[in-house]
This record gives C-alpha cells, structure tokens and sequence, in this order.
C-alpha cells in the first residue's frame, strides 16, 4: 500500500497526531506546546510511556537526501531528552519514558533506523529519571499505521466545509487575455463550431474558469483541514485522469464527452468521499472538467472532423 509521501510540516504533525490518538485513545495522548520556549524536544506523549517526535523531510523524492535529514532530525532530537532533562521530567511527571519514535511520512532506508536505534542506546546509557530501563528508540511510517488510517478514512469525519465561491474579478483575471483563458476559448470553439458567436464562447469559458478556481478552493480546504479526505479525492481524479488518456472518450461527439467525464468523476467521489455534499462534489467534478480543458487530458477535434 502507497501513501502521500510530501507533507508541510505541521500539516503532518496534525495528521500525526490523529494517528497516535487512534492508536492510543484520544485520552491518553498529550500534546506539549511549543510557543514559550519550544516543545522541549517532545510534540506529544503518551501515559503509556511513548514520546513521539513527527517529521517530514523537505526532499520527498530523493531518498538519500530524505534519509540524511531524518538521520539528523533523531540525532538532534534524541539528545533534547539529557539537555531538557528538569524540564521533560516536570512535564512527564512520573511517567515513565518505553519508546521514543520519530514518526515520518515514509521510511525508505534503514540507515535511519541504524541511526535512530544508535542514539537511542548513547541516551539510555545516560540513566536519566524519566527513563525505562527497557527503553526503546524507533523510526515509524504511515506503513505502521495502516489500521488507523484505514479508520479514519473510514470515519465520517463529517467535514463542514464552506468553499469561498471565486469573484468575478478573480475569473476576469485568470480568464481574460491569458494562456489559460486562450487555451479553453480554442477547445470551447473547437466543440462547439465556428458558427457560435465569440460572445457565447467567452461566457462558457468564464464558466469553466469559475468551476477551476472553486476546485482549487475546495481542495485547499481539504488539504488543510481533511489530509485523509484530500489525499482520497486527489487519488480518486489523477485515477479518472489516468483512465481518460489511456482509453479515451466513448463518444467523440464533445458535449456527450463532457457529460461523461462529469458523470464518471462525480460517481467515482462520490464512491470514495461519501461524508461531503453531493454540491462539493460537484464543484470539484466541474473543476475538474475545467483543469481537463485548461490541460490536455480532455481536448476535441476541429467541428468538421467530429
């Protein structure tokens, strides 16, 4: 199973965090704030006895820079537990420390885990009060999370999402004497004939225009609020995307190519997002149309060679 590898940093350390309060109970995880004076070195902790400190590297796709960087993350953060010793201990408060584990997005080389294991024996050595003597230092990934994501993709979540609709000045800059706006006026003229007035051809191109932009807000908003239910709808259209250049329209007629995408978009979210509005999916399904057109997935031939 492949998960989202590229995560900003606290957007994964809130995803975490619904990992490890899965996992747990909600009840027994603790977060520890960074605002005055930092997290100590710890983001949040379990009555259990797990530390975890999250991490997404920078350099997704590179696999030795990627590995470099968590290498050096556990190093500098497995040396925080001696030097903020008073302070982790006021904050454990008799809680017994069993693991410490970096949670990342993925975990490709097990030099990381060499070197995570590594400095966790140098800081055990160092006998400190809040430590078990049967401590542990682990590097985890989403792959060791599977059952929880699993329910919480599952899970209505429930999403009150509000989309900000795009202004008309908005659509007037993204459309109007633009690559983008060129782009869809050719296709829009190509389906359509050379017999539809330009006037015609530009109110359906702000049209589309407008469906792209509330697409871009909506998947915004789940990307910053829902990452399981983004990552779920980003699959979901770069499949129907992938289907669409390698089989094609069933009809070359353009409006019915048009009613077809659209309908195989809104059943395929539908399918895989069952807790948002039948009216999102539709705004993220006419987007998508959009993005097609604005692209080359989605493209018609001259009206006479239809």
């Amino acid at each position: 199973m492949t998960y989202r590898r590229e995560w900003k940093g606290v957007e994964w350390q809130e995803f975490a965090l619904q990992l490890v309060q899965r996992r747990h109970g909600a009840e027994n995880v603790q977060m520890v704030p960074d605002k005055v004076k930092g997290d100590a070195g710890l983001e949040f902790f379990t009555t259990c006895g797990c530390l975890y400190q999250c991490y997404a590297p920078e350099e997704a796709s590179d696999v030795a820079k990627a590995a470099s960087a968590m290498k050096a993350k556990a190093s500098r953060d497995l040396k925080k537990l001696s030097k903020n010793k008073d302070t982790i201990e006021k904050i454990l408060a008799g809680t017994k420390v069993k693991r410490w584990i970096l949670l990342c997005p993925f975990l490709d080389n097990k030099d990381v885990v060499v070197s995570v294991r590594e400095h966790g024996v140098t800081e055990k050595a160092k006998g400190l009060v809040f430590m078990d003597p049967g401590f542990e230092a682990l590097c985890h990934s989403q792959q060791d999370f599977q059952a929880e994501i699993e329910i919480l993709k599952s899970l209505s979540l429930g999403p009150s999402i509000k989309v900000p609709a795009p202004t008309d000045e908005q659509v007037k800059d993204a459309a109007a004497d633009t690559e983008i706006g060129a782009r869809i006026d050719g296709k829009i003229g190509r389906a359509l004939g050379p017999a539809v007035p330009q006037a015609q051809i530009a109110a359906r191109r702000d049209q589309y225009v407008k469906a792209h932009l509330h697409r871009e807000n909506a998947l915004e908003q789940l990307r910053e609020n829902h990452a399981v239910l983004w990552e779920r709808a980003f699959e979901t259209i770069d499949a129907e995307e992938a289907r669409l250049i390698a089989v094609g329209a069933s009809s070359t007629i353009p409006v019915q190519q048009l009613q077809e995408s659209m309908a195989r978009i809104e059943a395929s979210l539908a399918a895989a997002l069952p807790t948002l509005g039948k009216g999102l999916l539709t705004h993220i399904a006419l987007g998508t149309i959009s993005d097609w057109l604005i692209r080359c997935p989605l493209d018609f031939l001259e009206s006479d060679q239809a």
